[in-house]
Formats: C-alpha cells, structure tokens, sequence
C-alpha cells in the first residue's frame, strides 16, 4: 500500500489534533492561576478539554482523569487507522501507561497506601488493556499483587524479585516493567516499512539514551545498585550510546559519569538541580519533536509526534495542577515546556 494509504487518515487527524493543542499563552495564564475553579473553569471555555467536563461531571471523576482521558481518546483514534504491524505498534505504544498503572499501584502497596483510591484514579485504554484493576486492587501485599498478574505477561518478569530487599524491590520491579515495554516496542518498530522504521528508530533510541542515563545516576546514587547489575538492566537499542559505552558508563564513578555525559549530545541532563533531570529528559525530547516533524512527510512520525506532545501536554497540565494545590512557586521550573512569551 502506498504512504497516503498508509498514513494519509491518521496524519491528517494528527495534524488537526495538534493544531487544538494548548499554546504557550494558555500556559501562562493557567500556571498563573490561584485556585484549582479557575483553572478548571479555563480549561472548560477555552480550550479542546471543553467536550471533556460532561464526562467529569457524570463520573464524578477527577480533573487529572479528565486530561488523561482526553489523550487516552487521540490515542484509539489513532489505533483504528491502522492495520496489522501498525496497529501492532499502536498497541504496544498503549502498553507503556498500563506499565505505568502497575508501577503506581506497586508503590502504593510498598508504602502500606490504600490501593483502591489508587486504582479510581487510573485511565486505561478500553482498547488494549486487559489487567483486571479490581482484582489487583484488592491485593494485600507485593507477592499477592504479582500473583494475580499471572495470567499476563508481566507476571514472569515481576516473580523473580517479590522476595527481594524491601528498600530495592521498586527499582528491580520497575525496571524489568520498562525493559519488557522498550523490548515489546522495539520488535514492532522492526515490523513497519523501511522509512517509517528508521525514524522511529531514532526516536526510540534518543528515548533509550535519555532513560539509561537517568537509570544508571539513580541506581548508583539512591539504590546502591552494582555496576555489573546496572548494566544487566539499561535498555538496548539507543542511538548514540553503544554496548562498550554503557558498558563504561556503568562502571565508572559518577563525578566521571556526570562528565562524559555533559561532554556529549545530553549535557542537558545535568544542566539543571538534580530533582529537574526527568524534566531535563522531557524536555529535550520535547524540544526535538518539530524536527522530525519537519522532515516527515506522510509517515508514522506525524502520528508518532502528537502522541508525545499530548502526553508532554498532559504533563504539564498536572504538574500545574500540583503546583497550585500545594502553592508551589515558580511552576515554570517544573514543566518541559519554556515559556517564551509570543509577541
């Protein structure tokens, strides 16, 4: 099938979607707001959320269930584009926030939370999930809660660590969960047509470079994981850092570490204090989408590029959110996008 067969419907739905996204003016305002009413009642009469607060009030849901619900939607529109390998791709793009969902919910076991009020604040795809919520929910501890994944994938990859020291059993689970995702998405990227694989290839991989560096800062700093057992857990497939380099970042102390990395393409993950290094990762890749954006033509990319700026829009809509619960200053610290004023 031709590329405008292919990519023609859900380029162009993806392109509409983008163009109703928030500019950066909205977020001025909203992240200006004081009250949590005000933001809401702007979300509702100026921007693309406005079909959204009929669902809100019907469901008694949360503000944070309503922005995600609403990228969860340009997500399934997207997914019945597409056939085969590409719905395939789609599939497991939608397997990330269900990884997401498990993460949240293994956290609040760990931290003795009620895993109920948790799973009420979950969105997932009507489309692809098939994790029994209600049932991981009523788990009382981890080893329970792995149990009763045992009918999925994710089970295999979890049981092996449900005996393992309570203060590094989050970062072992949590980081097999990412492989098995990268893993599961790299194969469907090998599946799609030459062009539409070699850039998605590059995506995936600055994605891999940007996670590895965080993981292995992490687990050295905070967990006090090995470096041969780093190493067994970064991601493959990166684009600029190799087997022999991760190898060697992985085994060098993190003065060294810190100075490789801010000799090479990411400096910018350690530009800024240490708390802001996910959003440095977000950032960049944010800050990357218009390039591809501007060499694709008709491919998997467009799609691809709206996904990531409707999850990075949802980020930063939260985070705003948080900052305004808790009257956090300086919001604009916290989000992936800069503010540079239009004129």
């Amino acid at each position: 099938m031709d590329k405008v067969g292919i990519h023609g419907a859900a380029s162009t739905k993806s392109m509409a979607i983008m163009g109703g996204m928030l500019k950066v003016d909205d977020f001025i305002k909203l992240a200006g707001m004081e009250s949590l009413d005000e933001f809401e009642n702007y979300l509702m009469k100026n921007t693309c959320y406005s079909p959204e607060f009929n669902d809100l009030n019907e469901k008694n849901k949360n503000i944070e269930y309503l922005i995600k619900s609403h990228m969860y939607k340009n997500y399934e529109k997207l997914y019945h584009f597409y056939i085969d390998e590409y719905r395939f791709f789609f599939k497991s793009l939608l397997m990330r926030y269900e990884v997401e969902n498990i993460k949240l919910m293994l956290r609040a076991i760990a931290r003795n939370e009620d895993v109920q009020n948790i799973k009420d604040r979950l969105v997932y795809s009507e489309v692809f999930s098939t994790i029994d919520y209600d049932g991981l929910s009523e788990a009382s501890d981890i080893k329970e809660f792995v149990g009763r994944l045992k009918n999925t994938g994710y089970y295999s990859q979890l049981i092996n660590y449900v005996d393992e020291n309570p203060s590094k059993i989050l970062f072992y689970m949590e980081m097999v969960l990412d492989r098995l995702y990268f893993r599961q998405l790299y194969d469907s990227i090998c599946n799609l047509e030459k062009n539409d694989k070699k850039m998605t290839l590059e995506l995936y991989g600055i994605n891999v470079d940007l996670l590895n560096i965080q993981w292995i800062y992490r687990g050295r700093k905070f967990f006090g994981i090995s470096s041969e057992e780093l190493f067994n857990f970064t991601l493959n497939n990166g684009l600029k850092y190799n087997y022999r380099l991760l190898k060697d970042l992985c085994y060098m102390d993190l003065d060294k570490f810190k100075s490789l990395v801010m000799s090479m393409e990411y400096k910018s993950m350690f530009q800024d204090e240490e708390y802001l290094m996910e959003r440095a990762m977000e950032r960049y890749l944010f800050e990357n989408l218009d390039v591809y954006l501007k060499k694709s033509r008709m491919s998997i990319i467009i799609p691809i590029v709206m996904i990531f700026k409707s999850e990075y829009e949802m980020r930063d809509l939260i985070t705003i959110i948080e900052c305004i619960r808790y009257k956090v200053a300086n919001i604009e610290d916290f989000l992936v996008r800069r503010f540079e004023r239009s004129e």
